[in-house]
């Protein structure tokens, strides 16, 4: 079975992407005994929103997702992997989905975010040129890690932050290239910053349900 799909890129190379799914965290904050990932929305489960999102790219399928979670959540996947650095936050998932990947490049989504835009996708993978990172940014300085493209060049400085106990994701940023989607750039496929919306409490299913009503999502 292919893991990955070729796509073509600005200056007429090609290059693997594989879609990487972090479905470990767990739902302490949103109040509810279970995880994120087994979470409905609308009848939905909040992983079902990513896939689709996910599938909806541009010669993407269920084969090129790799799922960071537990196996016996996603036996009808084929490419379940889990953490190899538990208890390290997102940048261990991010390590242990760059590891299981075989592509150059790889689009890293949260399990928790329902609303991600597929044209601003399409636009990160677009601008990957010769770039380790594309990761948008917006507001005063905030960065999105589980939205965001990774290259398997980043593996080396994350395994080594995080053996030595740096977990933050912008502390990789000084050894790599890093392109940075800025909020003019985004808002051009997502005026409202609804790609960034994850479930963190119990608020935010109510949030989510009404941005469904508004924007008639399906």
């Amino acid at each position: 079975m292919i893991l990955y799909k070729v796509m073509k890129i600005k200056d007429k190379r090609y290059f693997s992407l594989t879609a990487i799914i972090l479905a470990g965290g767990e739902s302490s904050r949103v109040g509810l005994n279970k995880s994120k990932d087994q979470m409905k929305l609308a009848g939905r489960l909040l992983i079902d929103w990513v896939i689709s999102t996910l599938t909806s790219l541009d010669n993407l399928t269920k084969e090129d997702i790799i799922i960071v979670g537990s196996k016996e959540k996603y036996s009808n996947f084929k490419r379940v992997f889990k953490d190899i650095f538990p208890q390290k936050g997102p940048l261990g998932g991010i390590f242990s989905g760059l590891k299981a990947s075989t592509s150059q490049y790889n689009l890293l989504v949260g399990c928790d975010m329902p609303f991600i835009e597929v044209k601003l996708l399409q636009y990160m993978i677009e601008n990957i040129n010769t770039y380790d990172m594309v990761i948008p940014c917006h507001g005063k300085g905030l960065i999105e890690p589980l939205c965001a493209i990774y290259s398997k060049s980043c593996l080396e400085v994350i395994e080594r932050n995080i053996k030595a106990g740096v977990l933050s994701v912008r502390e990789i940023f000084p050894h790599l290239k890093v392109k940075f989607i800025k909020e003019e750039e985004i808002k051009r496929f997502d005026a409202g910053l609804y790609s960034f919306f994850n479930i963190n409490f119990k608020g935010d299913f109510t949030k989510a349900e009404e941005l469904i009503k508004m924007r008639r999502i399906k």
